[in-house]
């Protein structure tokens, strides 16, 4: 059967189901004939993942028992590798995890999201391990005698954060996201606790460094160097608010904490308010609900007791939480 003869017939159908206006067949024909001359469309593929997700979760729990054995070979022979034998193991599993995480890199959109995941996990994996390589070498081969600053750890620090960023390049997950930020906060409290003057100023050296380590992620998420926004939103708060808790721990110096404090609260609800997103929201109320207690018992050097300060911390979670309720209603209405 011609393609005019099946055009006509289908017209005419439409016609007598009164779906169509007489006058309009000839008009309805060239449209069913130029249809039915097009090429079929070809079946949509790669919307489903390439892995199904029971495979996926076995092969987390395949990479996680290997983990564990590895783990628990150091354990039962590491002093017996000797200074080679545990920084090559080291190397080893860390070389492991790349070639794993490298074939598994999505080169395609078939089943990119379960391949991102798996790859990303095992390429921050190896990111890890390799700075801890890093730091024995340093350690075991090298005779210099660390005193304020702990430089194996400052070293395996910048070689998480600079694998865990490419790891990141590859393969986005919020593992990546975490794994540039635990380096860079091993480097930052060791930096912190190395330069202080002091035994007294170590705090106040770690928490500044925390603060700035949140206040530096904060502003990399808002200019777009992650994908994943909400969870880097929400790590750099918390890191921010760790910090200014670190300083507020200090009997002579407790006021820059309070100040970093306050500035999480009102940046954060600036934030909130441009960007909509929970993270900061979240953060303004709690920094609101610590600091608050703290400064009222700071300067009313602890008289009100145990019960007074757990019923102004009551009142102004209350208080933060209410306040945080009806800008988020008034925001999003």
């Amino acid at each position: 059967m011609s393609e005019n003869s099946t055009a006509l017939r289908v017209v005419r159908a439409l016609e007598a189901e009164g779906l169509l206006a007489p006058e309009a067949e000839d008009r309805s024909r060239d449209v069913v004939e130029r249809a039915l001359a097009a090429p079929a469309a070809a079946p949509a593929v790669g919307r489903g993942p390439a892995m199904p997700k029971l495979v996926e979760v076995v092969a987390y729990l395949g990479g996680a028992l290997v983990l564990a054995a590895g783990f628990l070979f150091v354990l039962r022979s590491w002093e017996d590798l000797g200074d080679v034998g545990q920084v090559s193991f080291l190397a080893a599993v860390a070389l492991v995890l790349a070639v794993a995480g490298g074939f598994t890199v999505p080169a395609t959109a078939v089943g990119a999201d379960v391949r991102r995941r798996l790859s990303g996990t095992l390429l921050t994996g190896s990111a890890l391990v390799a700075g801890v390589a890093v730091g024995v070498a340093i350690e075991v081969f090298t005779d210099a005698v660390f005193h304020d600053l702990y430089w194996p750890a400052i070293a395996g620090g910048v070689v998480v954060v600079a694998g865990s960023a490419a790891a990141y390049r590859f393969s986005s997950t919020a593992v990546g996201l975490v794994g540039m930020l635990g380096g860079a906060l091993d480097v930052g409290m060791n930096l912190g606790s190395g330069l202080a003057a002091g035994p007294s100023d170590e705090a106040v050296g770690v928490g500044i460094a925390v603060f700035a380590i949140g206040v530096g992620w904060i502003l990399l998420t808002e200019i777009g160097a992650f994908d994943q926004r909400t969870v880097a939103r929400a790590l750099g708060v918390a890191v921010a608010v760790f910090g200014s808790q670190v300083t507020s721990f200090t009997d002579d110096r407790s006021w820059i904490g309070y100040l970093m404090s306050v500035a999480v609260a009102g940046v954060g609800v600036w934030l909130y308010l441009t960007r909509l997103d929970w993270p900061y929201l979240a953060a303004a109320v709690i920094a609101v609900t610590l600091v608050v207690p703290e400064a009222v018992s700071d300067w009313t050097e602890g008289s009100l007791g145990v019960v007074g300060g757990v019923l102004v911390a009551g009142i102004t979670l209350l208080a933060a939480s209410f306040a945080g309720y009806r800008l988020r209603k008034e925001t999003t209405d």
